[in-house]
């Protein structure tokens, strides 16, 4: 199915795509591909462009500090302790409300969003880690 395509053949919409990749291994270059050549949607804000990524990051900012704050209540962070991570624990802390998870109710607005003409990408390196807590 072509990028800009917004029907997957049986007349849903296309959901989208999300950029896998740790840091520094390339995934700014193909998020910017994917939304500057395809079309894919980032919505937003985002993180702002930088000296060591000056055509951007593609990163929603919600979606990074939902995950820092996930991180963060397990005493870790995306360049250290990684491995402490327990997706299980970061879930039931979110249902539990000892996470506040406004940050990332505001994210699944917009990827959840039906209604959308175009697919979305979603772009976090913190989501190697974090993923299996936003699949729940």
């Amino acid at each position: 199915v072509d990028a800009m395509d917004s029907n997957n053949g049986n007349g849903n919409k296309r959901p989208g795509f999300i950029v896998l990749g740790m840091h520094r291994s390339g995934t700014s270059m193909l998020s910017g591909l994917l939304v500057e050549g395809f079309g894919y949607e980032t919505g937003g804000p985002l993180i702002m462009p930088n000296f060591d990524n000056e055509k951007g990051f593609y990163e929603r900012i919600d979606v990074v500090l939902q995950n820092d704050a996930f991180f963060a209540a397990q005493g870790m962070g995306w360049s250290y302790n990684v491995l402490k991570y327990d997706s299980e624990k970061a879930l039931r802390d979110k249902l539990q409300g000892m996470i506040n998870f406004d940050e990332g109710k505001r994210a699944l607005q917009f990827l959840n969003n039906h209604h959308k003409t175009l697919p979305y990408l979603q772009k976090d390196p913190r989501m190697c880690i974090a993923l299996p807590t936003w699949l729940e």
